[in-house]
């Protein structure tokens, strides 16, 4: 007969405490994952691609000095992160895969195929460009046989009817400020105010018009930007409506800072101020680590960035 089993209340006092712990420490764990659940659908937490930029300008000031290797571990480490948005002008996607192709690192005809249907890669680069050609006498075949089509893909996502309004609106913007503009003023702040009101309507509906949705010049061989309407805006209307959601487009990852330096330091100037970023060639007092910290507040490259970038990818012979 076995005996019963007695346990003294100082032992059953540590086991209530145990008991109590475990339960507390279990119920903060399946609390916190709830809250965690309910945070998840309730408040989406979106990528800043201000630090995305900076990144960019970083690889494609390594590429441009020859050190592929470092530029291409920046990307390939940006682009597991980050969606790539291939920003005008950097083409930063187009770019890791010439880092790749430099490097003779493996390339999936799949992911390559991007390029064409989703990042609007042409033919005629793809076949003249020096190290995109190496890439394509390799694979010439699979290429042309199915370039066409996912060039027709990439053309059939783009908002043309939209493309043609919104170049419409920047010839009338233009329309008197090419000639007799004091003579037509009035005339010209109407098609401005009328043209704000439309960009405002276009940003509710279609967010920002930018390459993936309008396309490029590739299209009709005009450039359509909206930023020139940006800096025609009413400055009420600029501070409380168009500085505030570029940046928020900015942020995103659908707009250019440069739109935004732009539109301020325009604002600031015409008012006989300063310029805060430096975006205009006008002279500046301010230092240039002190105008270098301000831009990369909102994804600009440092001061001078570009003009460097030019005269080092294209050099005056």
């Amino acid at each position: 007969m076995y005996g019963l089993l007695v346990i003294k209340p100082r032992k059953i006092k540590k086991m209530k405490i145990k008991c109590l712990m475990f339960s507390i420490i279990t119920i903060a764990i399946l609390f916190s994952c709830k809250t965690n659940a309910i945070k998840g659908v309730e408040v989406k937490k979106e990528l800043n691609y201000i630090p995305y930029y900076l990144k960019v300008y970083e690889a494609d000031s390594l590429y441009i000095t020859k050190n592929y290797q470092r530029s291409y571990d920046i990307l390939d480490s940006l682009f597991q992160k980050y969606e790539p948005l291939n920003m005008p002008s950097y083409y930063e996607v187009n770019r890791y895969y010439q880092l790749k192709i430099i490097l003779d690192k493996k390339i999936k005809n799949e992911d390559f195929l991007k390029l064409i249907s989703k990042y609007r890669l042409t033919d005629t680069t793809l076949k003249k460009d020096s190290i995109f050609n190496i890439y394509y006498l390799k694979e010439k075949n699979f290429f042309d046989k199915n370039y066409a089509k996912l060039n027709e893909i990439n053309k059939s996502s783009l908002k043309l009817e939209l493309r043609k309004e919104i170049s419409l609106m920047i010839e009338n913007d233009q329309l008197y400020r090419k000639q007799s503009y004091h003579a037509n003023i009035d005339k010209q702040n109407t098609i401005d105010s009328i043209n704000s009101k439309r960009l405002i309507e276009i940003f509710n509906d279609y967010g920002f018009p930018d390459e993936k949705i309008i396309g490029n010049s590739l299209v009709d061989g005009k450039i359509v930007d909206v930023g020139v309407l940006l800096l025609h805006t009413k400055d009420s209307l600029r501070i409380n409506y168009f500085l505030p959601k570029i940046m928020d487009f900015i942020k995103e990852g659908k707009a250019k800072s440069q739109y935004y330096a732009n539109m301020y330091d325009q604002y600031l100037l015409y008012k006989g101020q300063e310029q805060y970023y430096g975006s205009y060639d006008n002279k500046t007092q301010i230092p240039i680590k002190e105008l270098n910290r301000r831009r990369a507040t909102i994804g600009l490259p440092n001061y001078g960035y570009e003009k460097w970038r030019i005269n080092k990818l294209f050099p005056k012979h």
